[in-house]
């Protein structure tokens, strides 16, 4: 700056040299580091205003989710022994988000055997998750199991079971509801009412590249 009798004088800065300083000294005067805050899908950023200080950035998460209705149905399972088939009354869900998502799904049973016969009769379901029409090994769950002996009375049972786990979807895949059969003998099948529902739901947990503690 200018000073008496046009004399110049200089002011250099003086830096704070400890580590944290983001600032620096270049020829053309202080640099101040710009940031940039990126975010995976289902975190979101909300930057401060100009004039705040301190200037707190906020990260939050968008825990998306999808589940079935509630739904009214009887389906009865007609494949042969351990033949897995889909249950088409429970609505595929379509995953709307890449990443990790808590799959829970929810089934009852109902196992009915015939009247005393001369042999050994059994019947029963087993649930599992369909992905893109195709069973997810390991999602498997026995809902309801039941045998009768020879001559033993013929009757009807019902059970729910219910299953939870973690699963690495792509956007747009599909989860859907599959079934098989334990035994032959008399009828086996999946139902849904007010007297206890059958559903699936999903929770996103993570983003893609997340893996296990």
């Amino acid at each position: 700056m200018a000073g008496a009798c046009g004399r110049t004088y200089r002011m250099d800065p003086r830096l704070d040299p400890a580590p944290c300083n983001a600032l620096s000294q270049s020829t053309a005067g202080l640099l101040v580091p710009e940031v940039l805050v990126e975010v995976d899908p289902g975190l979101t950023v909300t930057p401060p205003a100009a004039d705040d200080c301190p200037q707190v950035w906020r990260i939050g998460v968008d825990a998306a989710w999808v589940q079935s209705t509630a739904l009214n149905f009887l389906h009865t399972l007609t494949g042969a022994l351990r033949a897995w088939e889909a249950v088409p009354e429970v609505p595929l869900l379509t995953i709307p988000r890449a990443g990790v998502w808590e799959v829970n799904y929810q089934v009852r049973g109902v196992a009915l055997l015939p009247a005393p016969g001369a042999a050994n009769t059994d019947t029963g379901v087993v649930a599992g998750m369909y992905k893109n029409g195709a069973l997810v090994p390991g999602t498997e769950a026995m809902v309801i199991y039941h045998s009768e002996l020879a001559g033993d009375q013929g009757k009807q049972i019902q059970a729910t079971g219910s299953r939870q786990f973690m699963h690495l979807f792509a956007a747009g895949d599909t989860v859907g509801l599959g079934a098989y059969r334990l035994g032959t003998f008399g009828t086996a099948s999946v139902v849904s009412n007010g007297d206890g529902r059958t559903y699936i739901s999903a929770h996103w947990v993570a983003p893609e590249g997340d893996t296990p503690a």
